[in-house]
């Protein structure tokens, strides 16, 4: 049976509680020489502290909790969820903290899925996109329960940490334009996520910035996966008048509109330009190479722990915005009009 905390109060004949204070560093202070021999006894007798017993003492868990997202039950198998999980792991490795991640939240009502991540098992929580409901928040902060989200619609006294969507659309419209595209499409994202509805907007007002309007027959939803991309792609470039460009929401279902294109036999980029957004790892390894608009996504993920963590020490923590960068590769070229002229 291992040792308790009663076993070495009793062979240094001392307090239970002086014990646990020199284990715990507080709340009390214990003079350095108690401490040290609690400690040398602890080693002894091979005392192995009691989690749940130190989290009653400290109030405080060590460990954080994730909730990947609500509507879709295969989300953490993207790589955008990937990349910020990553970024949350390892943040929580240097800190020496565990994570807790919350599967199952979109079938449980509002209630459940708060009593659930304030039931004593994590100090806060991280929230990644599609978010659940205003509800789910608004009960949560009543309780004063530290969360952050990342990629949320911005929410004044709720901190959330999110790429500049309407910058990184910019680059990639001003980069097609300046090649001299002037028929671009757009395979939209999931509908009424947060990042889909920025980046559409933003891709009508780059079009208008430059003179140009986006036309509906050249807009269709991928929903962020390679398989609704390439349906979408699909049904852009079999019009008769199709664009010479395509800027698609995210980078998979930029592979599903450059496997719709071979499909239609089209070469990419000699007949058709294509643009993703988020540069995850496979970015740089299609073919062609994609030209993606680069998010900060792991970033995102340690800043959101950080973040997090502050607010559990009660610290006041502001928002923050991540600045995205243009990537050229092979996948974007002057149209073909230029390129047979």
């Amino acid at each position: 049976m291992p040792s308790t905390i009663k076993d070495i109060a009793r062979k240094l004949n001392i307090s239970v509680s002086t014990v646990s204070y020199a284990l715990n560093d507080g709340p009390r202070s214990v003079p350095a020489e108690v401490k040290r021999r609690v400690l040398e006894a602890a080693k002894e007798l091979d005392y192995r502290p009691n989690r749940l017993a130190r989290s009653l003492v400290t109030r405080q868990t060590n460990t954080v909790g994730v909730v990947p997202g609500v509507l879709n039950p295969d989300l953490v198998l993207s790589p955008f969820v990937q990349a910020v999980l990553n970024g949350i792991l390892n943040a929580l490795e240097d800190e020496h903290l565990d994570v807790l991640i919350y599967t199952g939240m979109n079938v449980r009502t509002t209630n459940v899925q708060v009593d659930r991540l304030v039931d004593g098992r994590i100090d806060g929580v991280i929230f990644l996109p599609p978010s659940p409901g205003d509800e789910v928040f608004r009960l949560l902060e009543q309780r004063r329960f530290p969360l952050v989200t990342i990629a949320a619609q911005e929410v004044e006294g709720r901190v959330n940490f999110s790429a500049d969507n309407a910058h990184g659309v910019r680059l990639a419209i001003d980069h097609l334009v300046h090649l001299g595209h002037k028929k671009i499409g757009m395979v939209e994202g999931l509908e009424m996520h947060k990042d889909a509805v920025e980046r559409r907007h933003a891709f009508d007002e780059a079009l208008a910035s430059h003179g140009m309007n986006s036309r509906p027959e050249w807009m269709v939803s991928g929903a962020f996966t390679e398989h609704e991309g390439t349906r979408a792609a699909q049904a852009i470039l079999k019009r008769p008048n199709r664009p010479t460009a395509l800027f698609c929401a995210n980078d998979e279902s930029a592979f599903g509109a450059l496997l719709a294109a071979r499909m239609l036999g089209l070469e990419v980029p000699r007949d058709l330009s294509v643009v993703g957004y988020d540069d995850i790892t496979i970015a740089q390894q299609s073919i062609p190479p994609l030209t993606t608009v680069r998010q900060s996504v792991q970033e995102m993920g340690r800043a959101a722990v950080e973040g997090l963590l502050q607010m559990v020490a009660g610290k006041t923590v502001s928002s923050r915005t991540f600045e995205p960068k243009l990537v050229k590769r092979s996948s974007t070229s002057c149209p073909p009009e230029d390129i047979q002229s």
